[in-house]
Parts: structure tokens; C-alpha cells; sequence
């Protein structure tokens, strides 16, 4: 393609920024920050990248300022856009829990039931998805929007939150209690584009490419790769145990009665299959890092 095609591709930062360099390092990319100019590069001349919040790369997508980006599930719906999901990359990182949108009250509250919620305010950073939830269960209320963390503030300026929670922890820490889950794995990523973006073949081919890398690194964060050796007389208890994603590979050692095999497990399965396979009677097991997993 000529050097005047760019792809407007829209990365978050804030929060997000360690764990995606760490999925566009994973894929195979050059990932900088410029932390004076709140910018970022990748080393693909083909792609004009625009760092921001999450929420601004699903509203710019959806205006189709930028063509593409990375945005997360409670995102995408805020911005109530026509926007492609061209492929879901999952959780941040395998060290981030998933979380939910929720609405809660003050414990000492007399709102007990969603019904009580009329005539009431309620704040929060997510208004689209509060309306929404509104308007299917008929509810009237004021909604104030805030643009922060708003556990602290709601028994003094509202009566109820809609907010972001994992754990729970922080609704417990500020005594307040679940009504409602409005949204479930709210952070979940995905590669989005534009509906213009998508009719240009050469685009849709590289934000296309650009989520099967991400998806493919971000798979792999859950997974590693598993060579051992194992005679014949070991082989169907050996296949018994393995919980790979297809069937192992299986190569016969030349003038032996020894296999070769490989697979490929979940990091947290193998705490337990690796001593297994050892008391079987495997040798020379070998855990080893995998950078993508393309399924």
C-alpha cells in the first residue's frame, strides 16, 4: 500500500497503560509512551495512534474520528454508537479480576427494593448504562453524573451509586450494599472499528490483524507450553492426565521406546499435572512461555 494510507487507531491509557504495552509487546510491537505528551507509538508507520481514556476511544470510533481502537465492554456501551466489535481480547491481564457495574445504596438505607429507587438520585460515572437500567425497570430518578470514583460521595450528595466493583471491597469499606448488577464483566476488551473503516479492505485487514495478535498474547498470558519425554508403557496414563487444548503432539523417538510429547495448559493446571506426571514416571519436563496463542 502506498504511504499515505494511516490507520487512526485508538489505544487507552490511564489504568490500562502497563497491561496493554505489556499485550502489544507480547504481539510483537515496539510500544512507547511519551509521558510529557501523553502520546503513543508502535513501530507500524501504518498506524497513527491516539492514547486516551477508554470511554473517549469508544466515542471517537463511534463518531469515526479514529477507525479503530481498544475500549472495554461498559465503554463501548456508553457511547450508544454503531461501532463493529471486530474481535473481544478479554481481561486486561491475567492479574486483573473481572469486573461488574452494579448499583448500591447506603446499609442503613430505607431503599430496599429497585421500586423504592423513584423520586431519588442517584450518581455515577456511567450514565448511559444507569439510563438504560432505568428505563427497563420504569424507575424515575435524578441522575448525577460524576466523572470519578463515587463510593465516598453518595451518602452525601445521592441516595445510590452506580458503579465499577470486583472485589467488593470498596463498597464495603464506604457501607454500601448491592441492589442491583446491572452489567457483567465490564472490563473486558475488545478491538472495535467503525463502520467507514470496516468498507476500506486494506483497514479492515489490519484492525483485523491488530485483534488476533492481541488476542492471541493475551491468550497466552493464561497458558504455557509442556515438553516431556515418556516411555510407551507410560503413554495412556500420561494421555489421560494431559488437559491440552487439542491432543497432545506425539513424536516417537528414533530406536526407542520413548516419546516426545507436546502440549499446551493453563499456567494453573500445571501446579498440580507436573508433579503427576513425574510420579508416573516422565523425564526431562520443560515448562516453557508461549508469546501467542492462536486459536
Amino acid at each position: 500500500m502506498g504511504t499515505k494510507n494511516k490507520l487512526k487507531f485508538g489505544i487507552p491509557g490511564g489504568n490500562l497503560e502497563r497491561s496493554i504495552a505489556k499485550l502489544f509487546e507480547d504481539a510483537g510491537y515496539e510500544f512507547k509512551v511519551n509521558s510529557e505528551s501523553s502520546s503513543v507509538c508502535i513501530d507500524d508507520q501504518d498506524i497513527e495512534c491516539f492514547f486516551d481514556k477508554a470511554n473517549e476511544i469508544a466515542f471517537l470510533v463511534g463518531a469515526g474520528i479514529l477507525d479503530g481502537g481498544i475500549t472495554s465492554k461498559a465503554a463501548l456501551i456508553e457511547a450508544k454508537a454503531e461501532i463493529a466489535e471486530v474481535c473481544t481480547i478479554g481481561t486486561p491481564s491475567s492479574t486483573w479480576r473481572s469486573s461488574k457495574v452494579v448499583l448500591a445504596v447506603p446499609e442503613k438505607s430505607k431503599i430496599k427494593t429497585l421500586k423504592d429507587l423513584n423520586g431519588k438520585k442517584i450518581i455515577t460515572r456511567l450514565p448511559e448504562i444507569t439510563k438504560s437500567f432505568l428505563k427497563k425497570n420504569k424507575i424515575s430518578a435524578e441522575i448525577e453524573v460524576s466523572h470519578s470514583a463515587n463510593e465516598a460521595k453518595t451518602s452525601v450528595l445521592a441516595d445510590a451509586v452506580v458503579e465499577f466493583t470486583s472485589t467488593g471491597n470498596t463498597l464495603q469499606l464506604y457501607n454500601l450494599k448491592v441492589l442491583e448488577v446491572l452489567l457483567e464483566d465490564a472490563n473486558i476488551l475488545s478491538v472495535i472499528a467503525c463502520s467507514k473503516a470496516l468498507k476500506d479492505s486494506w483497514k479492515r485487514e489490519k484492525i483485523e490483524g491488530i485483534g488476533i495478535l492481541l488476542k492471541g498474547a493475551r491468550i497466552a498470558q493464561e497458558y504455557s507450553g509442556l515438553m516431556l519425554h515418556a516411555s510407551n508403557d507410560m503413554m495412556e496414563e500420561v494421555l489421560k492426565a494431559l488437559p491440552a487444548m487439542k491432543k497432545a503432539t506425539i513424536t516417537h523417538l528414533r530406536g526407542e521406546n520413548w516419546f516426545d510429547v507436546f502440549t499446551v495448559a493453563r499456567k494453573k493446571e500445571l501446579r498440580k499435572l507436573i508433579p503427576r506426571l513425574r510420579k508416573i514416571g516422565c523425564t526431562d519436563i520443560i515448562e516453557f512461555n508461549l508469546s501467542k496463542v492462536i486459536v
